[in-house]
């Protein structure tokens, strides 16, 4: 199902009750009513785009693949076969799936949007064990929730308000803990806790072998925002918790003691919809820095330490920007596909992804992800694209035939692609 952005917000309105060189600063382009016109950049424009060596991913264990939710040019034959297809419970086919499934020592976990949380081998698509997480007496039709693995559990985020702890191995149900409000993002892991961030804006920190709370911070609360919220980044002591209402904190992971705190806000708000201060894409911490990108019109770099702002662009976005090596790749709220320098936020490339001309609403987007040193995305249209991360060129395009919310994973050189009807399928 093709989905628009007016019923994202509608949903999420119901559901949310040499010498050196100076950084970009200000405010560059002009975003009015849904059209944007993002230019190259002079000084980059000559640019020579390059992506780390590649690396080989054996584990894609969280939302983001990691806990600083950083991108590298992961290891993936060049064409790309099917090699099974399995169905993972119900997907509803409404974009209520917000969380990708999750692999770990070759065996694949996903949650669907009736509460089954599925083990399959991820080499061949067999079925391990299911396991209901829904409490007794609740409706089991869900929206949201998300998977994170770690120290031989699956741990699980759910909209009934709960976190859970299940045995990788078995699917038995090990711990509950009760949330003030209910949970649409996935979990973060590291180093044995547990960041869970609620659609209230309270962020919960657990002991991920005990379920008990370490300790909790509260932003603002919004009555309206986008369907989902953002996983936290954690890296080298540091969590980077976003809210809905704008809000940026930076915590020390041991106490949740505040480092610095910043608002992505934008004086140029041109419609109802760019008004929305919600940061619905995930923060990245790379190379000591933040990287943010908010849905209004607002993206910004900060120092993980001191929370200075490094440099700050006019473009809005709600999909996790990918970051890797020298360069950030991101889908803007205008459909376009990015390529800026990491260090000074200049604009390399700009492509336009496409969208249905019969249809009267923007194809979603999401990714990209980096793999094969190419850029791997897909469209609510059923549509895979591969792009070249050098000129931002469509290199191909691959119709799926089912509708996609959520982007592809890598894990032991082979990519994952999860339908809205919560069909996977795994290609190598």
């Amino acid at each position: 199902m093709r989905k628009n952005w007016a019923w994202v917000l509608l949903l999420g309105v119901l559901t949310a009750c040499s010498p050196e060189k100076i950084p970009l600063t200000g405010e560059r382009i002009a975003v009015v009513d849904y059209e944007s016109s993002i230019k190259v950049d002079a000084e980059a424009k000559n640019h020579s785009v390059s992506l780390p060596l590649l690396e080989r991913n054996e584990n894609w264990a969280q939302m983001g693949r990691e806990s600083n939710h950083v991108m590298p040019n992961l290891s993936l034959p060049g064409s790309l076969q099917p090699q099974w297809t399995a169905s993972v419970g119900y997907g509803d086919g409404a974009g209520r799936l917000l969380s990708t499934p999750i692999v770990n020592e070759g065996v694949l976990f996903a949650l669907d949007t009736y509460g089954t949380v599925s083990a399959l081998h991820a080499a061949t698509g067999e079925a391990i064990w299911r396991a209901d997480i829904a409490p007794e007496g609740k409706d089991s039709d869900i929206i949201g929730g998300g998977l994170a693995y770690g120290d031989g559990k699956v741990f699980v985020t759910s909209p009934h308000a709960e976190v859970l702890a299940l045995n990788a191995k078995s699917g038995e149900i090990l711990w509950r803990f009760p949330t003030q409000s209910p949970v649409r993002a996935a979990p973060t892991y590291h180093d044995g806790r547990l960041y869970v961030l609620t659609i209230s804006n309270m962020l919960t920190v657990l002991n991920g072998e005990t379920g008990k709370q370490v300790w909790e911070h509260a932003g603002i609360t919004e009555f309206a925002g986008l369907l989902g919220t953002a996983s936290p980044a954690v890296s080298k002591g540091v969590v980077i918790v976003t809210y809905s209402s704008g809000e940026i904190y930076a915590l020390k992971a041991d106490n949740g003691y505040q480092l610095w705190t910043e608002t992505l806000s934008s004086t140029r708000r041109p419609d109802s919809l760019s008004a929305l201060s919600h940061i619905r894409a995930m923060p990245v911490i790379d190379n000591n820095k933040v990287i943010i990108v908010g849905h209004n019109q607002k993206m910004a770099v900060y120092d993980l330490r001191r929370g200075e702002r490094v440099w700050e662009r006019s473009i809005g976005g709600t999909r996790t920007p990918a970051v890797s090596g020298d360069y950030i790749f991101m889908v803007t709220t205008h459909n376009e596909l990015l390529c800026l320098t990491r260090d000074y936020g200049e604009v390399v490339w700009v492509t336009k992804l496409e969208s249905d001309p019969e249809q009267p609403f923007k194809v979603m987007w999401e990714g990209p992800l980096i793999a094969g040193n190419k850029l791997y995305l897909v469209g609510a249209n059923g549509e895979m694209v591969v792009i070249d991360p050098k000129t931002g060129k469509i290199l191909s395009r691959q119709n799926l035939a089912s509708s996609l919310s959520l982007p592809p994973i890598v894990a032991q050189d082979t990519l994952y692609i999860l339908t809205d009807e919560g069909d996977i399928t795994a290609y190598k």
